[in-house]
């Protein structure tokens, strides 16, 4: 068990560093092309019916307020209940919400089990032998973690089908996409086995979140839940470098490429990164843009080019 335990630990540690220096990376690159897509949610009083600030006369010089709770409660819907897949490939929804929505449950339940890990510690454990307020919590991780591996069985299930069966899915599934399928499913199934074994989840986990946090050496667990704490474990570590890190990097997609609309006035921080960008050199062998591969932006879009 403390093998074990110290896989926790490194795993931390390997999704921390990557994702913060993913994103990081992420935050310092060139300004994107706009989408110029409308409605964007941060406009006050025009998002509704897919108006902007372009709308008003010497737009530049005024002074336009976000709506901030509106891009909230537009991520919100996009990312828990996953409208666009929703509103444009329905079948498609069908499993990929399960799969999606279940995992969300299973990080709200590691979140519930860090509390219950700390109330343990401190003398109050969440077990079926709790009362009060403990025992409301105890069936509250119980119950999320039936509904999470059931829904996230199903819908694994579901989308490795649609997969294979579905020509238009199968030309653009590559080998990764079937084996994070199949990766995440093997939590989810992991989780259920051990809940139809009968063996105890909450107190098990409960004392393992102990310690952790505690730095102690845990008490011997089930062979289910070995299994599954190393799978998932093992999933929190590689992670970061697929392109599941969409989970938490859709922050930038939204915020700076769809909804990115702020005033290039001469002077601003946008203004500022926008000159250096111009002065990046262009390698494209095109003709059609002039790029000789010495010539920066800049000039590339001041002149025309002598070869059509």
């Amino acid at each position: 068990m403390l093998i074990v335990q110290i896989l926790c630990y490194v795993a931390i540690l390997v999704f921390l560093t990557a994702s913060v220096s993913r994103i990081i990376k992420v935050a310092k690159m060139p300004v994107h092309l706009r989408w110029e897509l409308y409605p964007v949610p941060h406009e006050k009083g025009r998002a509704h019916y897919g108006g902007s600030k372009l709308e008003e006369n010497e737009w530049w010089k005024k002074e336009h307020k976000k709506d901030h709770l509106n891009e909230w409660k537009e991520m919100g819907t996009e990312i828990v209940f996953l409208k666009a897949v929703w509103e444009f490939n329905r079948s498609l929804w069908i499993g990929t919400f399960p799969f999606h929505f279940g995992l969300y449950m299973m990080i709200t339940n590691m979140v519930l089990l860090f509390i219950s890990g700390i109330l343990q510690l401190s003398g109050n454990p969440v077990s079926n032998g709790s009362t009060g307020v403990l025992l409301y919590f105890y069936y509250l991780i119980l119950d999320i973690a039936w509904v999470s591996s059931i829904i996230g069985v199903f819908g694994s299930v579901r989308l490795l089908f649609a997969r294979i069966v579905d020509n238009g899915l199968r030309k653009f599934s590559s080998v990764s996409h079937y084996f994070n399928i199949l990766f995440i499913g093997a939590i989810y199934l992991t989780v259920l086995l051990w809940l139809i074994s009968g063996k105890e989840f909450v107190g098990t986990m409960s004392d393992f979140y102990a310690s952790l946090i505690s730095f102690s050496i845990p008490d011997i667990i089930p062979v289910i839940a070995v299994w599954h704490i190393i799978i998932a474990v093992l999933f929190i570590m590689y992670l970061p470098f697929t392109h599941m890190s969409h989970m938490y990097m859709k922050y930038f997609l939204y915020h700076y490429v769809r909804w990115e609309d702020g005033e290039n006035i001469p002077g601003s921080t946008l203004s500022e990164k926008l000159g250096k960008q111009l002065a990046y050199p262009v390698s494209w062998s095109a003709a059609h843009i002039g790029a000789d591969g010495k010539k920066n932006w800049g000039e590339v879009v001041t002149n025309i080019p002598e070869k059509m």
